[in-house]
């Protein structure tokens, strides 16, 4: 009997251990990622810097855009990539009126933390890996379950090719704006039950952190509000673009404001609020032009 019991015990501890070496192993790995020795500019953020900004026509860039990222991700991002302070010299946040909404707390304390926030979670501290894992509910066995998948890849991929680092993607070649898509992003991005939906504090508090970060390791920070389909544009609530406007002035932030850019109906997806392919390419150029030129 005694026998059995340890055999017992020795079953189930097994894995335990292979868990929380691979742990061990996955958060060392991910925390010692290294840059391109040749990249000085990056360019930060979630789906909309990631499909806009072509970064193999931008000389020593790397586009980290991903997709669903959050301010809170995008800060820790930054801080590994500021280690290495001799490299970086400047960076392109993406930064648009959506990111102000508390709709992005879905992704960082909410149900779809479950999908985005397990490609964060090896890069993340302990405690926010701890909130991740007390903030889901609904979807806790889905979390448990991708944060399974990642530490396998992690462990098994080199630390460049993992998800979390970002990447510049776009595969919408045939696509333009749809009025119904648009009108649904839109109360998507900003109205709950036909009310405006509150700002989003814990976005904005890792937003200044971000700024902060910059500041402290003299790394100019410079805000991309990607290009906007204008009937998109026209719905948003004027709320979210005084608080914008006046967010920026307060913290005294550059910004490259393309939202109101020129660009044909093929230049956006469906959405209207990303760019297609062709208007990644649209905007790469003349974002080129407009950095070259110094306005």
């Amino acid at each position: 009997m005694k026998r059995f019991i340890i055999k017992l015990i020795l079953f189930f501890a097994f894995p335990l251990v292979l868990l929380l070496v691979g742990y061990v192993i996955a958060v060392k790995k991910v925390n010692g990622y290294q840059p391109e020795k040749n990249v000085s500019i990056c360019f930060i953020g979630d789906s909309h810097i990631q499909k806009a900004i072509d970064d193999k026509l931008v000389p020593n860039s790397k586009n980290h855009g991903l997709s669903a990222e959050q301010y809170l991700h995008s800060y820790y991002k930054i801080k590994l990539l500021l280690r290495n302070k001799q490299q970086l010299k400047k960076i392109y946040l993406g930064f648009s009126y959506h990111n102000l909404s508390a709709y992005s707390d879905e992704f960082t304390i909410g149900e779809k933390t479950a999908f985005v926030g397990s490609k964060y979670f090896f890069l993340l501290p302990k405690k926010e890996q701890f909130n991740m894992l007390k903030s889901v509910e609904e979807n806790r066995n889905t979390l448990l379950k991708n944060l399974v998948k990642e530490l396998i890849n992690t462990n098994l991929h080199k630390t460049e090719k993992l998800e979390f680092i970002g990447l510049y993607q776009n595969k919408f070649k045939n696509s333009t704006a749809d009025l119904k898509s648009i009108n649904k992003r839109i109360c998507q991005h900003f109205y709950n039950n036909n009310k405006i939906i509150s700002f989003s504090k814990k976005n904005i508090y890792y937003l200044k952190k971000i700024i902060e970060i910059c500041k402290k390791n003299n790394v100019e920070i410079e805000m991309i509000n990607s290009p906007l389909h204008p009937i998109y544009k026209s719905k948003i609530p004027k709320e979210y673009i005084d608080f914008y406007t006046d967010f920026c002035k307060e913290n005294k932030l550059k910004v490259l404001d393309f939202s109101d850019m020129k660009l044909s109906e093929d230049c956006y997806i469906f959405d209207g609020d990303h760019v297609s392919l062709k208007g990644s390419k649209v905007l790469t150029n003349h974002f080129i032009e407009v950095t070259r030129s110094g306005n």
